[in-house]
């Protein structure tokens, strides 16, 4: 196994991978920009994108070295706006939920491709293993996408009582409607880098995928990434290789083009995460997500 990761990585075209981290250092821009939208669509003020982009970077680092589901990544987004005074608490509370919702379009259309990569499978080949694995772990992938836009929309998350509370709240905080829907669009295009991005890391190694494919694998690192471990890891590592296998890639090149799309969207968005946290206000930050994401938390049960 080593030596054939080894004559993988020897014969990787690092142009793709370059393209591949380009791809998500635009992502990052653009997630940054999407924040900007939505804060002015509830505000009506127009914040810098310098930091909201740091801020981006810091919530992934806090997403990544936490096990709280994103909840840890969305708490500092809060915070962060709070700090640098560009939104009350509630404000940004309602703009994080804003976003989320945005995302509901895209996420769906994840599931689509999903289902379309099932239904291409013959029924022929249905009880060959890589055939039936993948088969197995998009329909999984689906269910879990449409379970994530669900989970995405405030008022379905929670049960009735706080239901009612959460929407009453985010019902008198109004964001304008082309704001909402300038919002979904990026949101698309963020997902679709996303997609971009692993397709390139594939290309890389010549893996023989292709974008609905990629959309599939993209999905199956959305449901791996519920699972409470730091990060996703384990889980999306190995959703990522066993999706691979089960398209027909050499297990070599799955771990290889594993272990370089997670080093950029796991190891480089730390770092890079790490250095915005520090520039942001450091340890005082980081505290003051550590005490509002238990209670977020706490409110999501």
């Amino acid at each position: 196994m080593l030596s054939s990761l080894r004559e993988a990585a020897a014969r990787a075209d690092s142009a793709f991978i370059a393209l591949a981290l380009l791809a998500y250092a635009v992502s990052v821009v653009i997630v940054a920009l999407r924040w900007r939208v939505v804060l002015s669509g509830v505000t009506r003020k127009q914040a810098p994108l310098g930091p909201l982009v740091l801020a981006t970077l810091a919530s992934g680092f806090v997403n990544n070295v936490t096990p709280a589901g994103r909840l840890s990544g969305e708490a500092c987004r809060i915070v962060a706006l709070v700090r640098l005074r560009l939104a009350s608490k509630s404000r940004a509370t309602a703009i994080i939920a804003y976003e989320r919702f945005s995302e509901a379009p895209a996420i769906l259309g994840l599931a689509i491709a999903t289902l379309l990569v099932v239904g291409r499978f013959p029924r022929a080949r249905a009880l060959q293993t890589p055939s039936l694995l993948m088969s197995v772990l998009a329909a999984v992938a689906a269910v879990g996408c449409i379970v994530a836009v669900l989970m995405r929309v405030p008022q379905l998350a929670h049960p009735l009582r706080r239901l009612r509370d959460r929407w009453r709240t985010l019902g008198s905080i109004a964001i304008r409607p082309s704001a909402l829907a300038t919002s979904a669009i990026l949101s698309a295009v963020i997902w679709s880098l996303d997609v971009v991005r692993v397709r390139l890391v594939a290309a890389a190694f010549h893996a023989p995928i292709g974008l609905t494919e990629t959309a599939t694998l993209t999905a199956i690192t959305i449901v791996a990434g519920f699972v409470p471990t730091i990060g996703g890891l384990g889980a999306v590592e190995g959703g990522l290789i066993a999706g691979m296998i089960g398209l027909g890639i050499a297990p070599a090149d799955a771990v290889a083009i594993t272990a370089v799309e997670r080093g950029i969207s796991y190891g480089l968005a730390t770092l890079l995460g790490a250095g915005s946290l520090s520039l942001l206000g450091g340890r005082s930050l980081w505290n003051a997500v550590r005490f509002r994401a238990p209670a977020a938390e706490g409110a999501a049960t």
